[in-house]
């Protein structure tokens, strides 16, 4: 009785945990309520992808949503409700709208990415939307690094391009048509006349650490001798220039006609991104669609502009460009060979970094909960040596499973038969009769001990008979038959802790596994760390999570087989101690039947 209440209490305690625990960890891992729907966008930097080899921080991301990925009827007729949010689902992240047109369904969002991971398939953000007392929360500065000194979009109607950066660097001039069908939404046209953009002088427009120019470039034609940026006070002067369809460059300008030995063509009617990128130490080096093609040394340090810098033509309104520009960015740093990459991949129509899943919603059944959407994220960043500690916890765990299992069934079905056998023997007025009822009793320990007793019994009784003695047994035949029921005892005890030898090895070794593949990754983590030169959380949390799933696994296994082994002994000890009391009263009525004589 005081049994069955124990277990009445253990289960009630256990249903009890698991609902307690179950119903914050069950959560939908849902950033607010409020947001009715949301979209993976994930972004791919491998070789598949966008073929991106390094590792980039604050990196402006565009996504681009139309009909054929977004549901536009689901979100605020402006899009002021739609927010980005880093893979943890809790941290915003900055962005703004370069174009949202619900009746032409497009939407050209720009979104600064806190770390491009390089030849990944796991990065990726979390869009989300359908909040209609959502208020704004574009921030058009805080989507780029402050390296990043003017940018402009050109996708303006009419009027004069702005500077979506922090800078305000707004042209102070521009003669051109605006809102042409360009290679990312609208752009520039210029028709080769007087059109340019003039930029004015400005203090943010310094040079001294780096200098990077990038646009996308569609010539008309071949070009006389065009320029696509300069700058020229008198006294030094820049300029990349575009003779026929040559793309040539002179950083700092020579006084003579730039050399055109290391061109680079850029073909007519074909939309090309173009970068020039100069630095102290490297020299220039020029990209097109986000590859390498050229570069030289620098005769000596870049000028800060110390005129107004244009784009398209020059500052006397001669060497007009004959074509279209679009996403016109300049930087205070030379970017590196990824993030121009990273740039032309991104930023093309047809991208390779981007890919848009499913739309879900805060009602649908399909959502993650918290926890399994952590797991998936741990999971994840494991690296090779922790799946091999993992897999060998895991064969542990099944052995132990295994061996519990196939325990707690016979123990059981021992369990039923050793009670029908005792009452049985208990009622039966002449004991040795049980003997031939074997099917009834075939999983009983005890029917086995008394059966191995009988067999001795019969034994020494036909020997005392054939001796022509009484039927009774001497002192020594009582005593045999003592030790035969003692032999039987320990095979049955042996039986049942056959296999406990695994338990015990998982509970004791399984924590130690775990240990082992932590410290290993923790060794790895570092390792990479020191390898790669960059130390932030971002590029330590995926491996120190790795090394303590490892740990996680071994108390997984251990803990278990910790109370299997627990429930498992007490059984087993509660069997033994009715086998004890089973042999001691078997001796006793064979003592009381056949008595004993020295």
């Amino acid at each position: 009785m005081g049994r069955m209440r124990f277990g009445k209490t253990f289960f009630g305690v256990l249903i009890l945990l698991i609902f307690v625990t179950g119903g914050p960890l069950s959560a939908e891992a849902w950033w607010d309520a409020k947001w009715k729907y949301r979209k993976k966008i994930t972004l791919d930097t491998s070789a598949q992808g966008a073929d991106i080899k390094e590792a980039l921080t604050d990196f402006p991301v565009l996504i681009r949503l139309h009909s054929g990925n977004f549901n536009f009827a689901n979100a605020k007729n402006d899009g002021s409700d739609i927010r980005f949010l880093a893979p943890d689902d809790k941290t915003p992240l900055k962005f703004h709208a370069e174009r949202y047109d619900p009746a032409e369904e497009m939407v050209l969002l720009w979104v600064r990415i806190p770390r491009l991971s390089p030849a990944s398939t796991q990065d990726f953000v979390w869009m989300y939307y359908g909040n209609p007392a959502a208020p704004a929360a574009q921030d058009p500065g805080g989507t780029y690094d402050p390296s990043q000194l003017l940018v402009y979009h050109l996708g303006e109607k009419e009027g004069v391009p702005k500077d979506s950066t922090a800078y305000q660097n707004h042209p102070r001039e521009f003669a051109g048509k605006l809102n042409a069908a360009a290679a990312v939404g609208r752009g520039a046209s210029f028709s080769g006349k007087t059109d340019r953009l003039t930029i004015g002088k400005s203090p943010s427009l310094v040079f001294s650490k780096g200098f990077t120019f990038s646009a996308w470039v569609r010539l008309a034609g071949p070009q006389e001798d065009a320029r696509l940026i300069s700058w020229d006070d008198g006294k030094q002067a820049a300029l990349a220039g575009i003779a026929g369809t040559k793309l040539y460059w002179s950083f700092p300008a020579d006084k003579k006609k730039p050399s055109l030995e290391k061109a680079v063509d850029l073909p007519a009617q074909k939309w090309v991104h173009v970068a020039l990128t100069a630095d102290p130490i490297k020299g220039l080096i020029v990209y097109t669609d986000g590859r390498e093609r050229a570069s030289v040394k620098l005769p000596g340090p870049l000028p800060d502009p110390a005129s107004d810098v244009v784009i398209g033509g020059s500052l006397k309104g001669e060497k007009a460009l004959t074509g279209d520009l679009d996403e016109v960015r300049i930087s205070g740093v030379a970017r590196s060979a990824a993030w121009v990459r990273a740039d032309a991949a991104g930023q093309g129509p047809e991208t390779m970094l981007l890919s848009y899943l499913d739309e879900e919603t805060a009602s649908s059944g399909g959502l993650e909960s918290l926890t399994i959407h952590l797991l998936i994220v741990t999971a994840r960043s494991i690296t090779l040596d922790g799946w091999i500690v993992i897999g060998i916890l895991v064969i542990m765990g099944c052995m132990a499973t295994i061996v519990f299992l196939d325990k707690l069934l016979k123990l059981r079905r021992t369990k039923k038969d050793n009670s029908a056998f005792l009452n049985s023997f208990s009622s039966s007025a002449n004991f040795r009769t049980l003997k031939e009822r074997e099917g009834d009793f075939e999983n009983s320990s005890l029917f086995r001990v008394y059966c191995t007793g009988m067999e001795e019994l019969e034994r020494r009784v036909e020997k005392t008979e054939a001796a022509g003695g009484r039927k009774s047994l001497p002192v020594q035949a009582v005593t045999a038959f003592k030790a035969a029921l003692d032999r039987a005892s320990l095979q049955e005890s042996r039986k049942s802790t056959a296999g406990l030898l695994i338990l015990t090895l998982s509970i004791s070794g399984g924590p130690f596994m775990g240990l082992l593949g932590t410290v290993w990754g923790v060794i790895n983590t570092f390792a990479g760390v020191a390898e790669a030169g960059e130390a932030n959380l971002a590029a330590i949390a995926p491996g120190v999570a790795s090394a303590l799933s490892c740990t996680l696994m071994g108390l997984l296994v251990a803990i278990p087989a910790l109370f299997a082994y627990s429930y498992l002994s007490s059984e087993i000890k509660n069997s033994m101690a009715e086998m004890n009391v089973f042999t001691a009263e078997f001796l006793t009525r064979v003592e009381e039947e056949y008595g004993g004589k020295a």
